[in-house]
């Protein structure tokens, strides 16, 4: 309830649709039966009997129609117990108005009911239709079988093709918010990937910023630099980001990939951490999904030994093995760290390899940390 609205709104919001709901078109069904059938009844067109007894049959029939979708079997049980009244007490029912009446509420029992309800329903209003020929000495149940058989089974199919409908609308519906999610988890990945990284290095120089304009406010300038150049780093893979969030047209920037390695083990060497990298060729053309992957790899890895790690040793290898990149990165934990975070980077790094169809392996390797990954390569050139 919408606390923020008073209550005859909410009332009135109610009433308005539970009258789109049910009734406006089976209350103005019903009231039209009713309005055929009382003409008839009082016009003897034609003539079944007494009004007392047909009246009542043409209101009770009215009554089925209007609540054949709200309470189908009720609805077949009003109809058959007017039928059957009728022909015990005055002439059969042989209108128009009731012979589509009793159709319509056996249609509705089919395609608004479950298969055990449904078919109660269909039984018994052929059972009510044998009773009502019986009694007037009538031969035709073939005829009623095939009539009224036929409107069920064209209810059934009815409410079949409903539920097909339904379960695709709620199947595309859930395929809607799964893709919604995946689409959150890559986002917080790149964004992780991104701010992590360029914030480490950062922090890291701020510091060593700090410590330098206490000795000599010159030596401040390469730290200055490195937070410069991290920055503007981090605006490029952002700007990147934002281009495919907003998936505006015209040339985008390609994305990080092997060729930009050289600068990231630059940049990191830049921060403090020194690395002995072995790199493939930069002019080694791979599938953009490939080369991000690893890109993202060695960049967290390096962030992580920039963090976490012993700034002298670090070291990476990056080659093209055959069918695949791999990327093994070693480093020697700092003693003043005794963990490596929340791991929430590490987390996304499995998950970003595991979508490209390869495998990482993170995790303590003698007395320092080991990260391993291999991504498929589909082809190269």
């Amino acid at each position: 309830m919408d606390l923020a609205q008073p209550l005859p709104a909410v009332r009135l919001r109610r009433l308005r649709t539970q009258w789109h709901g049910l009734p406006v078109l089976d209350l103005a069904l019903g009231a039209f039966f009713l309005l055929v059938s009382v003409a008839s009844v009082l016009t003897h067109n034609p003539d079944e009997g007494p009004w007392v007894v047909t009246l009542p049959t043409a209101a009770a029939m009215s009554v089925a129609v209007t609540c054949r979708r709200r309470a189908a079997v009720m609805a077949v049980v009003i109809g058959v117990a007017a039928l059957v009244s009728q022909s015990l007490l005055a002439d059969p029912a042989g209108s128009l108005w009731a012979f589509a009446a009793m159709l319509l509420v056996t249609y509705s029992v089919a395609s608004e009911r479950e298969e055990g309800p449904a078919a109660a329903g269909g039984l018994l209003m052929l059972a009510g239709q044998f009773l009502t020929e019986r009694i007037d000495g009538g031969v035709d149940y073939v005829f009623v079988v095939i009539v009224f058989g036929g409107a069920w089974l064209i209810g059934r199919a009815v409410r079949g093709w409903r539920g097909r409908a339904t379960y695709a609308e709620e199947h595309q519906r859930d395929l809607a918010l799964l893709a919604v999610a995946e689409e959150r988890v890559r986002i917080a990945r790149e964004l992780h990937d991104v701010v992590a990284h360029s914030l480490s290095v950062i922090a890291v120089q701020a510091d060593a910023a700090e410590a330098a304009l206490a000795r000599d406010a010159a030596l401040a300038s390469a730290p200055m630099r490195a937070i410069r150049d991290s920055a503007r780093e981090a605006l490029v893979d952002m700007r990147q980001m934002l281009h495919l969030l907003r998936d505006e047209d015209g040339e985008r920037e390609p994305a990080r990939g092997l060729a930009d390695l050289p600068e990231l083990v630059s940049s990191m060497r830049a921060a403090g951490l020194r690395v002995e990298a072995q790199l493939p060729d930069r002019d080694l053309q791979l599938h953009p999904a490939v080369g991000l992957t690893a890109y993202r790899v060695v960049q967290e890895g390096l962030t992580n030994a920039l963090r976490y790690g012993d700034a002298d040793g670090a070291s990476l290898l990056v080659v093209l093995a055959p069918g695949a990149v791999e990327v093994t990165l070693r480093n020697r934990l700092c003693d003043r760290h005794q963990g490596l975070g929340s791991g929430r980077g590490l987390i996304g790094l499995h998950e970003r390899v595991s979508a490209a169809g390869g495998e990482l392996a993170a995790g303590p390797a003698d007395g320092g940390f080991l990260l391993q990954a291999r991504i498929p390569v589909e082809a190269t050139a």
